[in-house]
This record gives structure tokens, C-alpha cells and sequence, in this order.
């Protein structure tokens, strides 16, 4: 796995001068304490609770669960149905695989495979 297609597809879109801002979807629950960045897409049916940072150009897909004060580096991907508990810190360029928990106050970095609980 890697995100260096869609890394180098968003520098080259900022270079070309695209404000790209961050994609939400309607039926995703965001805390108004959250923060998304831009080119960041957050899928169906994700919660993003308070205190939450979610870097440039990440995905946050169907059914991720983010816990509060929890930052979510640049360049990462939570796959579907991840959990990751309070006050996480997932490290840039990061791969959370589906399923995968992340136990509270844990710092991340590369790639945890699906159905992995980091304790």
C-alpha cells in the first residue's frame, strides 16, 4: 500500500493553483470542535468527535470511528470501519487498515493491517 499516487496528484493540483476543499458527506456526523483540512474526504456514516485534527489530503472512510482530541496526520487513510480512540496520534503518510482499533492514546506510524488491535 501506498499514498504516493494521490500524494503527487494533489501537490500537482496545488501547484496548478486548485483550492481543494475538504469533501464531506452528508450523512457523516463531524464534532463543530473538529477540524478537517483541505483536499481531506470523509466518507458515509463516519462520527468525528471534539478536538479532532484531520490533516491535508487524507481519507476517512465508511464507518471510521475518530475519537476526541485524536489528530489524524497528512496523506493518512483510515479504511472503513476503523477505530481510533481518544487522544491517538496517527503519523503522516499512515495506512489504518479496516476494522483495525487503535487503543487510546496510542501513536502511529505506517501501515497497521485490517482487523489489527494496537494496545
Amino acid at each position: 500500500y501506498t499514498n504516493e499516487t494521490r500524494k503527487k496528484l494533489f501537490s500537482r493540483l496545488l501547484e496548478i493553483g486548485y483550492k481543494l476543499p475538504p469533501i464531506i458527506s452528508p450523512l457523516a456526523y463531524v464534532s463543530k470542535y473538529a477540524t478537517i483540512d483541505m483536499g481531506s474526504v470523509v466518507m458515509h456514516h463516519v462520527f468525528i468527535n471534539a478536538g479532532v485534527q484531520i490533516g491535508q489530503n487524507c481519507i476517512i472512510n465508511t464507518k471510521a470511528l475518530i475519537e476526541h482530541d485524536s489528530t489524524i496526520a497528512s496523506q493518512s487513510h483510515i479504511s472503513t470501519g476503523a477505530i481510533i480512540n481518544g487522544d491517538c496520534h496517527i503519523n503522516e503518510d499512515s495506512f489504518i487498515g479496516s476494522g483495525s482499533v487503535i487503543t487510546e492514546g496510542k501513536t502511529i506510524k505506517g501501515f497497521i493491517k485490517a482487523g489489527t488491535v494496537n494496545q
